[in-house]
This record gives C-alpha cells, sequence and structure tokens, in this order.
C-alpha cells in the first residue's frame, strides 16, 4: 500500500509544511478507493492500485478548498481506469 512518503515524492514536496494535509489527502483517497468496492487489504496490492491511490490523494491535495464543479466527473478518468478492474459491485 502507498506510503505518506511514497505520496511526498509523488507530488515533489520536500518540505514538511503540508504534512498534515497530505496525510489526510492520502487517507481520503484510500477510504474513497475502498468505499466504492476496491479491495485494498489484498496482499500484494496490485501496481495499479497503488497508483490509482498516489493520483486520487494527488488530486485530493492540489484541489483542496476548490468548490468549483466546473470540473467533472469527481474521480479523474485515469484512476477511474486502473481501479475499474479492482472494483466489485454487487445488485
Amino acid at each position: 500500500m502507498v506510503t505518506f512518503e511514497q505520496l511526498k515524492a509523488h507530488c515533489r514536496l520536500e518540505e514538511t509544511d503540508f504534512d498534515g494535509e497530505l496525510q489526510i489527502a492520502l487517507d481520503a483517497a484510500k477510504d474513497h478507493i475502498a468505499s466504492i468496492g476496491v479491495d485494498l487489504t489484498t496482499d500484494p496490492i496490485p501496481p495499479a492500485l497503488d497508483q490509482a491511490v498516489l493520483m486520487l490523494a494527488a488530486h485530493l491535495w492540489r484541489s483542496k478548498g476548490d468548490s468549483s464543479f466546473s470540473e467533472a466527473p469527481y474521480l479523474p478518468a485515469t484512476v477511474d481506469r486502473l481501479i475499474a478492474p479492482y472494483r466489485s459491485f454487487s445488485l
């Protein structure tokens, strides 16, 4: 699973001024992906899911405080495509 340090490197951040906000974005990304039917407890985690978590967390961190509705969908399209094969659906 993606670590805080991996996310920090992915966002190209060296300073620690944003550590709290970045951790919240990472936790929210993992929670969101798990909430839509993706099992993040498998071992090992498929690389596509790690990449999806990194991309979604970075997206959440960069768009913090953005309340515009001009950017849809909520999930960046690449994230949605990366997680699609791993989603479970129930009817």
